[in-house]
């Protein structure tokens, strides 16, 4: 049997009633998008522990459970080990020597700095964006102008994506009960690329079904709104001003 896959958002993260949690999403996700462009910008050592400091005071402000801030960002950061791995040995300038064992000084500039800047962004939008139903950052993108086809394209990529990882899943119990056992030679890349083509097909597929079960049931490419989009308090503007005055501070310091 398949195992059981769900990306569906955590309760703990979502059942709270902190001032994060209540604030209004069109904020948030406003608020998260100027923490992305102050990491992206931002060039100084100084700048980039302030915003990895001011992310990770918004995830104390947000009450998220301590445990589940650290599963995640060990997780995520395990992905980063690859660049510790490769860059100090790899991008080049000046040499340090390390128990006989020569490094780049560059590379371990390089690696620390997409560290920070990861970190910091990790944690803001953890906490700004992992705060609000997954539904909800859609409207608010959508309030905030971007564009709807791509707005849809992420919903159906969210709602459809544990779809496809059970699918693949189902290919590789059946690769497996035919005795295939991956190795480093031709045979296996081969194997893996009929797999990637498998799963491509099953979700041209799953989408054609999908659209002709929407058109059936009379969806005209929008989602109807059961509810007037609350109004946002001055309280709230005004924190949100902040936050985002905070971020961008950060890049002129």
């Amino acid at each position: 049997m398949a195992k059981q896959i769900d990306i569906a958002q955590d309760p703990s993260l979502l059942n709270g009633s902190s001032y994060l949690h209540l604030m209004d999403p069109r904020l948030k996700v406003l608020a998260s998008f100027i923490l992305a462009l102050s990491v992206a910008l931002t060039r100084d050592w100084g700048s980039l522990v302030l915003l990895l400091g001011l992310s990770t005071l918004l995830v104390f402000w947000s009450r998220i459970p301590l445990t589940k801030v650290i599963r995640r960002l060990a997780a995520f950061d395990s992905v980063l080990i690859i660049l510790w791995l490769t860059l100090p040995f790899s991008a080049g300038g000046e040499k340090v020597y390390l128990g006989g064992v020569a490094i780049y000084a560059e590379g371990i500039k390089l690696a620390l700095a997409i560290t920070l800047r990861s970190n910091a962004a990790f944690l803001g939008f953890l906490a700004l964006l992992g705060t609000t139903p997954i539904h909800e950052n859609l409207k608010a993108l959508r309030a905030l102008g971007i564009p709807h086809k791509l707005v849809l394209l992420l919903h159906f990529t969210y709602r459809y994506g544990h779809v496809l990882m059970q699918e693949a899943i189902k290919v590789q119990q059946a690769m497996a009960l035919r005795g295939f056992q991956p190795g480093f030679n031709l045979f296996t890349m081969k194997t893996y690329g009929n797999f990637v083509g498998v799963i491509f097909l099953k979700a041209f597929k799953r989408a054609e079904r999908v659209t002709q079960a929407m058109v059936l049931r009379g969806f005209e490419g929008t989602f109807p709104e059961l509810a007037a989009p609350k109004r946002m308090s001055f309280k709230e503007v005004a924190s949100c001003a902040v936050l985002c005055l905070l971020f961008w501070g950060c890049t002129l310091v």
